[in-house]
């Protein structure tokens, strides 16, 4: 089915500034229709793209954004820094890069805490946040969730007076683990310091009780991210107790929004992000 990438009775303010103005990277808004009464749930979207490049207006990211507002919640898709990656000009294969490890975690933090300290010009509630994102960004949504207290991860970026509390997860297609990697996306001048970093930057090496309830959906042809990531991350949140919800679309690639033509994800995300947010509320 056609994506919806435009609803006219959301509003969008784009281009926020969050990160100063020495920063170039900026947040969208999309703000619920003036029917809904505020303050509203919201959800803060992360893009993917392996950590080096994409946006925060690709298409995936405006089918979100445009059809959680519609619905209610407030959803601020932001940009944050991305990897300087160096290729080879006769393949055009990455040949090395400069990690932007642990500031697009800040970065991402930052997002977190602006929308609280801006929670009343938006109209949003401060308690009531999901993180989101798809591969890459699914990652840093679970990082979010995962390290609320962990002092190590919370020290950098600004507005260090919020919470970095996450009520819920909506991880599309992300690892839980860092492995596997030609050339690891974290840094590291040594193989030692590669794999403390990326240990460091493993969701998986954070969860615990306090890990956030999380829906999780992952397409079983993806070459990308195979599914056994969103399997092994299933079972071990099932071993610990853990609330989630997970969804395997049969035959669907790395990269879908919430309409993918395998499966319909709008009625399940909704559901998830009302039994954790509460349900938004309309005038009359």
């Amino acid at each position: 089915m056609p994506a919806v990438l435009f609803d006219e009775t959301v509003r969008l303010e784009s281009d926020i500034d969050y990160l100063g103005a020495e920063r170039t990277e900026k947040l969208d808004a999309y703000l619920p229709p003036k029917n809904f009464l505020g303050p509203a749930p919201a959800v803060l979207l992360i893009h993917g793209g392996g950590w080096r490049i994409l946006d925060k207006a690709m298409e995936r990211e405006r089918n979100i954004g445009y059809v959680l507002a519609a619905q209610g919640f407030a959803v601020f898709s932001i940009n944050y820094k991305l990897n300087e990656v160096i290729r080879d000009p006769n393949t055009n294969e990455i040949t090395s890069e400069v990690a932007a490890w642990p500031q697009n975690l800040y970065d991402c933090k930052s997002a977190l805490r602006f929308m609280r300290k801006e929670a009343v010009r938006f109209n949003i509630d401060p308690d009531r946040i999901a993180t989101m994102g798809g591969s890459a960004g699914g990652h840093l949504a679970m990082m979010l969730g995962a390290t609320t207290q962990v002092d190590e991860m919370n020290k950098g970026g600004l507005y260090l007076d919020q919470s970095n509390a996450v009520s819920c997860i909506l991880n599309f297609y992300g690892p839980h683990v860092i492995r596997d990697r030609k050339i690891s996306p974290f840094g590291g001048e040594t193989p030692e310091e590669t794999e403390a970093n990326q240990i460091a930057a493993s969701p998986a090496t954070y969860i615990n009780e306090n890990f956030p309830p999380i829906f999780i959906a992952h397409g079983s042809a993806d070459k990308i991210v195979g599914v056994e990531y969103s399997r092994e991350l299933a079972a071990l949140l099932a071993e610990k107790g853990l609330r989630y919800w997970y969804f395997e679309i049969g035959g669907a690639p790395h990269t879908f929004h919430l309409q993918p033509e395998h499966m319909d994800l709008r009625p399940l995300v909704l559901t998830f992000l009302r039994e954790q947010l509460g349900e938004p509320v309309k005038a009359g």
